[in-house]
């Protein structure tokens, strides 16, 4: 009976165990009202694989390393070519987020400098078609040498992902569905 027990609550407890903060694996996959799909295919030298598919074809990928003091990009493929950040930005800082955390970096990508400024600007209960969750909505800037510039909001939930994509003209991409592997 005892052993009964220990089992019972081992299941309760694997099926309790905590997703990784920022989720990340092969099978984890993302689909968003725009059509977008965003999939990690797999882990090549030790940089996670964040493919973006339209109509189930690659567009692109982002090669991300996730460490203990946060989530990096290293880079982005396009077909067979890879652009490199040198050095690498950080995407988010090692959880867990907090109201009024700032970060960013500076980076050389494809020719040209770019600063990358986020902070956590609120949180938020949001409604995509995916479910209601309550999100750390984080701002983030980038600029380049180039004279390019990119204001967003994404709406992240820890453990889950981005639920959701927004500009300053009120535009959104919303999550319609995910996978988590198993």
């Amino acid at each position: 009976m005892r052993r009964l027990i220990w089992l019972g609550l081992g299941l309760l407890w694997g099926w309790a165990a905590p997703t990784a903060y920022y989720p990340h694996g092969a099978g984890y996959a993302w689909v968003y009202s725009s059509g977008m799909e965003q999939v990690f295919t797999r882990e090549q030298d030790g940089l996670w694989v964040l493919e973006r598919r339209l109509e189930k074809r690659p567009v692109s990928a982002d090669l991300l390393r996730y460490t203990p003091e946060g989530v990096w990009l290293h880079g982005l493929l396009v077909g067979r070519s890879l652009q490199a950040y040198d050095p690498p930005l950080l995407l988010y800082p090692a959880p867990p987020l907090a109201l009024g955390q700032e970060w960013g970096g500076r980076s050389r990508f494809g020719g040209q400098l770019v600063a990358l400024l986020a902070k956590v600007v609120r949180i938020e209960g949001v409604s995509v078609p995916a479910g209601r969750f309550n999100a750390y909505v984080i701002r983030t800037s980038t600029v380049t040498s180039g004279g390019g510039s990119q204001v967003m909001e994404v709406y992240f939930v820890p453990g889950l992902g981005i639920v959701r994509y927004a500009t300053p003209d009120g535009s959104t991409v919303d999550l319609v569905r995910y996978a988590v592997p198993k």
